[in-house]
């Protein structure tokens, strides 16, 4: 039995056939159309492998995105463990 996908150099899943990312197509699915190549699907539990639709969020450009991931590190170092966790998982 062939895999139908695998685990690139940067950790993401790939369709064999296509190349195509899984969490962007999941995700275009999830929204019922394609991607713009400038959009970035990120995954909020930041485990790439875990591409479940409620785990993807669609963002409209990588600075929407990089800022997220700004706000994050800044919580995280300002907010007690437990308390980012109940927020961010």
């Amino acid at each position: 039995m062939l895999k139908k996908t695998y685990i690139d150099n940067n950790g993401y899943l790939r369709f064999n056939s296509s190349g195509k990312l899984v969490h962007r197509w999941v995700a275009e699915k999830n929204i019922g159309r394609r991607l713009r190549p400038d959009e970035v699907v990120h995954h909020k539990d930041g485990n790439k492998l875990n591409n479940s639709p409620n785990n993807l969020q669609v963002f409209s450009s990588q600075d929407e995105h990089h800022s997220l991931h700004i706000k994050h590190k800044i919580l995280k170092f300002f907010l007690p463990k437990s308390i980012f966790r109940l927020f961010f998982r």
